[in-house]
């Protein structure tokens, strides 16, 4: 195995292993890779592929459930990683190998490459699809609503995990939904900061938008807290639509199966005003935010999700995606760091639309989750000379786009435990 001496910046995950510990062996093929014990797996997994006939399927990681507790990268893990990546070792190998997330393997090889100065790429290091039957497809998808990852499916039967990503969860129509939601635990944690900042704020919520509603929980919290207040969602997935209608909701809330893009600008048409605008978008809120100012009442509240393009932007079609929305282009800059800035220059593609209609805003909270950044926004309405005067003081022409200066934007690992509280607030019973 070729021997790599590592940059500089990689002990800022990996640190090196005690001595006499063996460097992982990443094999050249399927073949060579060590079967998994089935004592180490999940007995429901396992019945799983009973069910599906794969009894006698070859265990090459440990089948168990989504949200397992992370291990830090030791520097000759990363170096066996590294190396096997040069050699054109498949990506979902590689992650088979060290029971790893392929994802989080990209992630830091793309910083690696960058500082070294070479081009990364994933060219001749996929498994393909050849194994993607219909047998497989079936049973992959029991596999993943039990919380099986993707990726350790992709591994299970050696599939591309890209490929199979797509197919058990991006192409469901009810993807963002339903409880087995990858990031599910994210979400939690967002509604949890919708209760917290709306039951904390001394603005009088008359009148609500929930523009991307899904199944109402956030116009459930809404509803809660504001006893009086009018309530209008929209949600244009007709499944979702009506799982929402499942339950009943006071007559102070409608609910609209509908485009909200129609909404909105029929909204504006009709002069509609709202104390609280919700933006929670799976990818994008890019042509929502443009409509949105003529809605909002003079002191108002603007939650808004920067959605899955933040989170799918290593890839170099959706920085450019982002440069084309936002004016921020650096497509040089290392994945770590791009994830670290972008959010900054989403916020002050923001707060220049705040500023064409004479509103500023102050920050209320903002989270990094695994797939998106949320904003917490506190609007007013302002003269001229006060909202040229802020601006100067908040944002920051550079790369072609606009940086918002002051953001505290911790990601979500370091508050995670703010989710211990969801249970005394009486979320989700």
């Amino acid at each position: 195995m070729e021997t790599v001496k590592l940059s500089s910046r990689v002990p800022r995950y990996a640190k090196s292993l005690p001595a006499g510990n063996p460097v992982p062996r990443i094999p050249g093929s399927w073949e060579e890779l060590e079967p998994i014990n089935k004592e180490n797996c999940d007995p429901q997994f396992l019945k799983i592929l009973a069910n599906h006939g794969f009894t006698s399927v070859r265990l090459t990681v440990p089948l168990q459930r989504r949200y397992t507790r992370g291990r830090r990268w030791t520097e000759e893990e990363f170096t066996a990683c590294f190396s096997a990546w040069r050699s054109g070792v498949s990506l979902t190998l590689i992650a088979a190998a060290l029971n790893r997330n392929p994802q989080d393997m990209i992630y830091r090889l793309l910083d690696h490459c960058h500082e070294r100065g070479i081009k990364f790429t994933e060219a001749g290091r996929s498994e393909g699809v050849a194994n993607w039957t219909p047998q497989v497809a079936d049973c992959a998808l029991s596999l993943f609503e039990a919380g099986l990852p993707a990726w350790k499916i992709a591994a299970l039967f050696r599939v591309d995990f890209e490929h199979v990503e797509k197919q058990v969860f991006i192409h469901r129509k009810d993807y963002g939904h339903q409880k087995h939601n990858p990031f599910s635990i994210n979400t939690t944690h967002k509604h949890l900061t919708n209760e917290q900042v709306l039951a904390s704020t001394e603005l009088k919520i008359v009148d609500g938008l929930d523009a991307f509603a899904g199944e109402g929980k956030t116009t459930d919290i809404i509803a809660r807290l504001f006893s009086d207040a009018r309530i209008l969602a929209c949600e244009s997935n007709k499944d979702t639509f009506t799982r929402a209608q499942r339950r009943k909701w006071d007559q102070r809330v409608t609910w609209i199966c509908a485009d909200n893009l129609s909404l909105l600008q029929s909204n504006v048409e009709s002069g509609a005003k709202y104390d609280l605008i919700d933006l929670d978008p799976f990818v994008s809120c890019h042509e929502q935010l443009k409509l949105i100012w003529p809605l909002l009442r003079s002191s108002s509240l603007l939650f808004v999700t920067f959605g899955g393009e933040y989170r799918r932007s290593f890839i170099g079609s959706n920085r450019k995606a982002i440069a084309s929305r936002y004016g921020f282009n650096n497509s040089e800059l290392s994945n770590r760091d791009y994830l670290n800035v972008v959010p900054q220059f989403f916020l002050g593609w923001v707060a220049k639309l705040a500023v064409k209609h004479l509103f500023t805003f102050s920050v209320i909270r903002a989270v990094r989750y695994a797939n998106n950044c949320r904003f917490w926004l506190r609007l007013e309405a302002e003269q001229e000379s006060e909202v040229k005067r802020w601006s100067a003081e908040h944002i920051v022409d550079e790369d072609e786009g606009h940086r918002f200066r002051i953001l505290e934007i911790p990601r979500f690992a370091q508050i995670r435990k703010e989710l211990d509280q969801r249970n005394q607030l009486g979320l989700f019973k």
